[in-house]
C-alpha cells in the first residue's frame, strides 16, 4: 500500500479477524527506512478518545473498511504508546512487534 492510499484510510472503520467492529483509523505511521505505511492507530470507544497501534501487515482494505488480522480484544489490550512527535521510538516499535507476534523488519535487516 502506498503512502497516499494509506492516508485515505484515516477515518475508515476497522474490523477484526472475526468481523467485529474495532473502531476507526486515527493516523497512519510510515516506516522511516522504507517510507511505506507500517502502522495505523485505531480510535476506540464511542468517543474515540483512546488510540492504539495496529500493524498494517496482513490488513486488507475492503470497500469502506479496513480488515485487520487480529482480534478486537488484542487491539484493546495493546500497550499504550504516546508516539511523541508523530514517531515511534525503536523500543516502542519493537514492543509493538512483539505484542502482535510479528518479526521486527529492522531486526531482520541486522541479522541478514
Amino acid at each position: 500500500m502506498n503512502v497516499e492510499r494509506a492516508q485515505d484510510l484515516i477515518g475508515t472503520p476497522v474490523f477484526d479477524s472475526d468481523g467485529n467492529r474495532v473502531g476507526r483509523v486515527g493516523n497512519v505511521y510510515v516506516d522511516d527506512h522504507t517510507n511505506q505505511p507500517e502502522w495505523v492507530t485505531v480510535r476506540l470507544g464511542m468517543l474515540g478518545v483512546r488510540e492504539t497501534f495496529v500493524p498494517l501487515d496482513g490488513a486488507i482494505k475492503a470497500e469502506n473498511r479496513l480488515e485487520i488480522p487480529v482480534s478486537r480484544a488484542r487491539v484493546r489490550n495493546a500497550p499504550s504508546v504516546e508516539a511523541e512527535g508523530g514517531r515511534l521510538t525503536d523500543t516502542e516499535g519493537r514492543n509493538l512487534y512483539a505484542y502482535y507476534g510479528l518479526a521486527d523488519p529492522d531486526e531482520s535487516d541486522i541479522n541478514s
